[in-house]
């Protein structure tokens, strides 16, 4: 069974939006939560700066006891654009969560190994 959620709302009067993203599945093996959201706040900059690196953090969690295994992804970010002759400076975050429960007590299912 898969169920898939979706949802676009805007934030600060007009300035930002939301967007989110949910699917639940289940099947023999394991039931999965996965969670996407974007979101973006603009505000007017007097001058353009140098949008840099974005910056990324990555977590794993894997719970024995539970059968529960977790995965986290966050970049956060801005960069610029032009809308009706001004210059406007778009703040990012977009995240991706997910989560994993074995129904059996056997973990991941074992990667396949290439040897050259």
């Amino acid at each position: 069974m898969k169920d898939i959620l979706h949802k676009t709302k805007e934030i600060l009067k007009g300035r930002g939006k939301t967007i989110l993203l949910r699917e639940h599945m289940e099947d023999k093996e394991c039931v999965s939560d996965v969670r996407k959201t974007f979101i973006y706040l603009a505000q007017e900059a007097d001058i353009q700066g140098e949008p840099g690196t974005p910056q990324v953090h990555v977590q794993k969690f894997f719970d024995s006891v539970t059968q529960d295994e977790n995965f986290s992804f966050r970049v956060k970010g801005f960069f610029y654009v032009n809308r009706n002759r001004r210059l406007v400076k778009v703040d990012y975050c977009h995240t991706l969560k997910i989560r994993l429960h074995w129904k059996s007590r056997v973990s991941s299912p074992k990667k396949s190994v290439t040897m050259a």
